[in-house]
């Protein structure tokens, strides 16, 4: 009996962990495959057909269910005698209503699926007939749904011996290097928030830290991108915490860069000076904040130890750790004026991303088993609509500072801009976007993909309109300063307020003066061309403020290509 196990992933570059937990649990006559939900249904569609399986299994997610029905749907008019199963945080709630209403589905797995999924195609492969025989299993964890009636086994309970899992990723793994590879080392969160799926996972369950080095070698030996654990809260345990990231400083192979969720306000101080020892990019650290609002978090049952939370975010935004931050639109008890308060104060922090979420009642979670009047929408991902401190018209708002707030301070195009707008006006940057993005959108520019050019001259534009005298002087030549840091501006444009100095990079070029401004690693690579290469690929402009807006005359070479640099003169 052969197995296809399938799913599809929000982009080609992300792996599918559940898929290979799921081989690794019964790995007979079981192949994967992984689409993504950016390919046409009938391409994915005839990618599954080309492996005649018995028994198609599909991982199913909020950002992949619509698309997912769509090709079972189909799957099943072809393949009429064939076991259909899901399983996954989409379907694992309320089957029942998900198998009426898709017919086509045979069973559901719910919960961990390793053992759950080894049971029940262990017992298929002994039936004459699967699918009709499917109704009979007794696997824990199965719900199924036959000749119009619905069956529920008892749950499984969670799996305690991680260790017991097989590491998930096989022979393929020196294919897998450029794509982002996925780790748990736990499963559950010590936390109870009301919008989360791991809130209801019970408690949390680790896997040994020999264990995990070991892991961890394996994909520092094959020099993988990038390797993102989905613990929930990593660093809940101090002590193992320090050991795994001690391991990972000690065996860096230079390459590898490791993603890991973290609760800030636990990080003790040994662990705070471990992080700032990091090779800059080796580790990234994603911190929910979520609000500042403390009848908020009390309301989605946060705990948090907030002044705790906001200086270690703040000092690791300083170091080498790339850092990410998350705030929660829609949450109780924030209105519009308590969350501008939030974006401020968080924001002040700066991390080097800042993600503007919206919330979603999602299946399964708290939330979705109460009524509070908010209003959400019937379609994935189930997102809020409105409540009784937000209205749709405020949410419309936050979703215009979202992408303004995607533009230009997560992609790294204004850094230094508006790192100094918010330390002028830190009461002022969640207004400052708000009010960009309704003149973008009432200009008929808002829904428009910009070149960086022309997001540099609109921000431009932006800075003409609400600033004057000498604050808008400094802002436009910061502005300038995060366009050559960017990228070579050979040919001046017309908004801009500093403008290269191409006679001078050339003196500067021929004299042989620039390595004294740079590292022995960065020489090597400097000798690596010319005078006339580095003409192409280097730019040199005076600014009237220092790169923090400090006033004062400073002139900067700024290096692409292989270095991609800016030196002070």
């Amino acid at each position: 009996m052969k197995t296809l196990l399938v799913t599809l992933n929000s982009k080609f570059t992300h792996t599918s962990l559940a898929l290979r937990c799921l081989l690794r649990a019964y790995p007979k006559d079981t192949r994967i495959l992984e689409c993504t939900v950016n390919q046409p249904k009938d391409e994915i569609l005839r990618q599954i057909l080309s492996y005649p399986a018995d028994v198609y299994a599909f991982s199913v997610y909020i950002f992949n269910v619509t698309l997912t029905c769509q090709l079972l749907s189909d799957l099943r008019k072809i393949k009429p005698h064939a076991v259909i199963l899901c399983g996954g945080p989409e379907v694992s709630y309320d089957c029942e209503s998900f198998l009426r209403t898709h017919p086509y589905v045979d069973g559901i797995l719910r919960g961990e699926g390793e053992e759950t999924f080894a049971e029940v195609m262990e017992f298929l492969s002994r039936a004459e007939d699967p699918r009709a025989a499917l109704s009979d299993c007794t696997a824990r964890g199965l719900s199924v749904f036959s000749e119009g009636e619905y069956r529920e086994n008892p749950d499984r309970p969670p799996l305690c011996d991680l260790d017991s899992l097989p590491f998930p990723y096989g022979e393929e793994l020196p294919d897998l290097t450029s794509r982002i590879l996925y780790y748990e080392s736990s499963r559950g969160c010590p936390y109870t928030c009301i919008y989360c799926l791991s809130s209801v996972q019970g408690r949390v369950r680790f896997r040994s830290v020999e264990r995990v080095c070991a892991d961890l070698q394996r994909f520092l030996d094959a020099k993988v991108r990038l390797v993102k654990f989905v613990d929930r809260t990593f660093n809940c345990g101090h002590a193992r915490a320090l050991v795994i990231w001690k391991y990972l400083k000690e065996h860096d192979n230079g390459i590898t860069a490791f993603h890991f969720e973290i609760a800030a306000w636990l990080l003790s101080e040994e662990e705070m000076a471990l992080l700032e020892s990091m090779r800059p990019g080796q580790i990234l650290l994603e911190v929910g904040i979520q609000s500042t609002n403390h009848d908020t978090l009390a309301a989605i049952t946060r705990k948090t130890d907030p002044e705790k939370l906001y200086a270690n975010v703040a000092r690791l935004s300083e170091g080498p750790c790339h850092v990410h931050t998350d705030l929660i639109a829609g949450l109780p008890y924030e209105d519009f004026a308590s969350f501008e308060a939030s974006f401020n104060r968080v924001f002040a922090l700066k991390s080097h991303c800042l993600q503007l979420g919206f919330l979603k009642r999602l299946k399964g979670t708290a939330l979705w088993q109460r009524e509070d009047g908010a209003e959400y929408s019937d379609a994935p991902p189930y997102e809020i609509l409105k409540n009784r401190w937000l209205s749709s018209e405020d949410l419309s708002a936050l979703k215009g500072v979202e992408k303004v707030l995607e533009k230009y301070w997560n992609s790294g195009l204004c850094r230094n801009l508006l790192s100094w707008y918010s330390n002028k006006y830190p009461d002022g940057v969640f207004d400052f976007f708000l009010k960009m993005s309704r003149i973008l959108e009432a200009e008929g520019e808002f829904y428009l993909s910009h070149t960086p050019n022309r997001a540099f001259a609109l921000m431009s534009r932006w800075l003409k309109t609400c600033l004057t005298g000498d604050a808008e002087a400094t802002a436009q030549a910061l502005l300038c300063y995060d366009l050559f840091t960017f990228d070579r501006c050979h040919t001046p444009a017309e908004w801009q307020a500093v403008r290269p100095d191409r006679e001078r990079l050339l003196e500067l070029l021929k004299s042989g003066r620039v390595e004294e401004y740079l590292t022995d690693a960065q020489r090597e690579v400097y000798r690596s061309m010319n005078s006339v290469q580095w003409l192409r690929n280097a730019d040199l402009a005076t600014f009237p403020c220092a790169p923090d807006g400090t006033p004062g005359s400073e002139t900067h070479l700024f290096l692409y290509g292989k270095l991609r640099i800016s030196v002070k003169l």
